[in-house]
């Protein structure tokens, strides 16, 4: 048997030889995961002594976590925005800058009973979080897979707010709507193919690559949902996107032919993260 301090110290020396990121971090992760403790317990029970189902468990999760596997992928959840979604290697895992969009579009949104369209959900996280916020907002949130929202579909009922999104299968690139919207919300695809090898291993090899890339240039989709303006934003409507660090001005201006003014928000490193357009005064 080996005690809590012990196995800390091991893993932590066996993903550092394998070049995970922060492997001390990583190591207390995996541990208070499989424990069921908090991160905090494990440095106030350094001598509890693991019994064989609770180190073969925390080998699993190693062994994993040792090709670089993301944690959110090998524990199955994450947080967004303070609330918990499920999260498996067919979605992209929801990341901090994000909750800039989401922040963007809750301001917009405020109280007002409105239609909203999200135009890929993934795990549903935008969609959700901004459902949890917006008590009186409807949304219709689409994706291509039915695995993907089946998944965004959980989160939303874990979440309790199933009654206030529409998970639809829609094809952006292929497929129009028929209906309008008073906001228009989407993280798409949106790195180039050129730089995806430059991509972190724990990225490029696990998660999913059409939530990630286009597989062009990163504007296919910012050009297609400004070509469906017309159609589906109603009087009055906004759009808010998520985008790379160096994609403001090529993106502001794709939409400068709807719009004739762009709002760039920066995330809380300093980079810009989102684009917000609106027809309103």
């Amino acid at each position: 048997m080996n005690s809590i301090l012990e196995i800390l110290n091991l893993s932590s020396e066996h993903l550092k030889r394998k070049y995970v990121a922060e492997p001390r971090l990583s190591s207390e992760l995996i541990i208070a995961h499989a424990l069921n403790i908090k991160r905090l317990d494990i440095y106030l029970q350094f001598d509890r002594m693991l019994n064989n189902e609770e180190l073969a468990q925390i080998r699993i999760f190693l062994r994993r976590r040792a090709d670089h596997e993301p944690l959110q992928y090998i524990f199955g959840e994450t947080e967004f925005y303070g609330l918990k979604f499920k999260v498996d290697n067919s979605v992209l895992i929801p990341r901090s800058d994000t909750e800039t969009l989401v922040e963007k579009a809750a301001s917009v949104i405020g109280n007002r009973a409105i239609d909203i369209l999200e135009i890929g959900t993934g795990s549903g996280c935008i969609a959700v979080s901004l459902a949890y916020v917006c008590r009186k907002a409807k949304i219709t949130a689409t994706d291509v897979s039915d695995k993907v929202l089946n998944i965004a579909h959980n989160n939303a009922k874990d979440n309790k707010v199933s009654d206030r999104i529409k998970f639809i299968k829609h094809d952006i690139l292929n497929e129009t709507f028929p209906a309008k919207y008073d906001i228009i919300i989407s993280n798409p695809p949106y790195i180039n193919k050129e730089a995806v090898d430059t991509l972190d291993r724990q990225v490029r090899d696990f998660e999913p690559m059409g939530a990630l890339t286009d597989n062009d240039d990163g504007r296919t989709f910012y050009k297609r949902i400004n070509n469906l303006i017309p159609e589906i934003l109603d009087t009055n409507g906004s759009v808010i996107l998520e985008i790379g660090y160096d994609q403001a001005e090529t993106v502001r201006e794709i939409f400068m032919k709807s719009f004739k003014s762009a709002e760039v928000i920066k995330d809380l490193s300093g980079n810009d993260r989102v684009l917000y357009f609106s027809l309103g005064k």
